[in-house]
């Protein structure tokens, strides 16, 4: 693949890795992000950063990792008397969305994209920050129609500079079907995990004993073995600042209300999702909204 000009909007701990991962692979990557603190992070990776869209040249990929629907409608958007990003992006170019969106957020992305002649493809990714540093993530692919199937290959490749698991579905709302669906089974492993560890600890086994045993045959995978051994940390520790949470309580609630509204939009009942969604909305108002959502345990009443 010949090297793309690429603009990245976000820069955060999910942003950056996949910024200086398509630098890595040698294409030009611009970046964009308010916060003068992010910005540095990436001019020390070796990666021109600033603070918006105005002072960029326009582009032919255009990557989001954002963490809400309101953010990228606002950054595509732009504010008044500054362009947004979708004016950086020439026509018949691909907006390839990272950032976990909602189903209605995706269609209405979609839409836009289409009715100013560029093209919108959902590609949400599994993975926390380390996993993206190393490249390692997952990812979704799911275009709107239309996109050609050069630029469908070279978006293909472009995500395989950050991701191991490509897996394309039929449009951007399948996609985020798919990532709301996993990161709603994320939270019910984590919820059930804080009261399984909590109930064995009560009759006197450790919780780290009980994530030993179930992690040896019946629950395997990153999940349950890494997010696990969070849990089982987290089961015998006390409320306390955590310097960089990988996932936090604010972003999982947000998810799992978006799971909700995908439910309501197709009449499908979520029980299991509004019990955790409950067990979270619990934590966030005891003020740990910034915490990472592995630390559930040590956070409950």
């Amino acid at each position: 693949m010949s090297p793309q000009s690429i603009t990245v909007l976000g820069l955060g701990q999910l942003g950056l890795p996949v910024a200086a991962a398509l630098a890595a692979a040698g294409h030009a990557v611009q970046g964009v992000d308010p916060q003068a603190g992010r910005r540095a992070l990436a001019e020390a990776q070796g990666l021109k950063a600033v603070p918006a869209v105005e002072a960029l040249e326009v582009t032919r990929w255009l990557v989001s990792v954002l963490p809400d629907d309101a953010t990228l409608a606002a950054a595509l958007g732009g504010r008044a008397g500054a362009p947004g990003a979708l004016a950086l992006l020439a026509p018949g170019g691909v907006h390839l969305c990272v950032g976990t969106l909602g189903v209605a957020a995706a269609q209405a992305a979609a839409a836009l994209h289409a009715s100013l002649g560029r093209h919108f493809v959902a590609t949400p990714v599994f993975g926390r920050p380390d996993e993206a540093w190393a490249r390692d993530l997952t990812a979704l692919f799911g275009p709107s129609p239309g996109l050609p199937e050069a630029e469908r290959a070279t978006a293909l490749a472009l995500l395989g500079c950050v991701a191991q698991r490509l897996h394309e579905v039929d449009s951007p709302m399948a996609a985020c079907a798919v990532k709301l669906a996993g990161n709603l089974m994320i939270a019910s492993a984590i919820a059930t995990m804080t009261e399984a560890f909590g109930l064995a600890q009560r009759h006197g086994a450790p919780a780290a004993l009980v994530h030993q045993v179930v992690t040896g045959k019946l629950f395997r995978g990153p999940v349950y073995e890494g997010v696990g051994r969070a849990v089982a940390r987290a089961c015998g520790a006390e409320p306390g600042p955590v310097a960089a949470p990988g996932f936090t309580l604010r972003l999982g609630l947000k998810d799992l209300a978006l799971c909700q509204d995908a439910a309501t939009a197709v009449a499908f009942d979520l029980s299991v999702g509004r019990a955790v969604q409950q067990r979270l909305q619990d934590a966030v108002a005891r003020g740990h909204a910034e915490r990472d959502w592995a630390e559930l345990p040590a956070l409950s009443a």
